[in-house]
């Protein structure tokens, strides 16, 4: 599978690099990478849950991960 190397300002091909190493959440609201320096982000994933208590939706950052993207395209996840 052929990906098109992302420009470091456009998160959906990020995010779209992200997945292809982690499961993708089934109640996924929204992925957003931001650029932190260079080639680095931090990729953040907002998830829909149901709260229980005051019986409302919440959507949350659930899952961070902090990613470095090398010049031939490839992303890396940085412990």
């Amino acid at each position: 599978m052929s990906r098109e190397i992302p420009s470091r300002d456009n998160h959906e091909n990020i995010c779209g690099l992200l997945f292809d190493q982690i499961d993708r959440p089934k109640n996924l609201e929204k992925c957003w990478a931001i650029n932190v320096y260079s080639n680095k982000y931090r990729v953040n994933l907002f998830t829909r849950n149901h709260d229980e208590i005051y019986d409302i939706e919440r959507v949350r950052i659930t899952e961070s991960y902090f990613c470095r993207l090398s010049d031939d395209g490839k992303l890396t996840i940085v412990a």
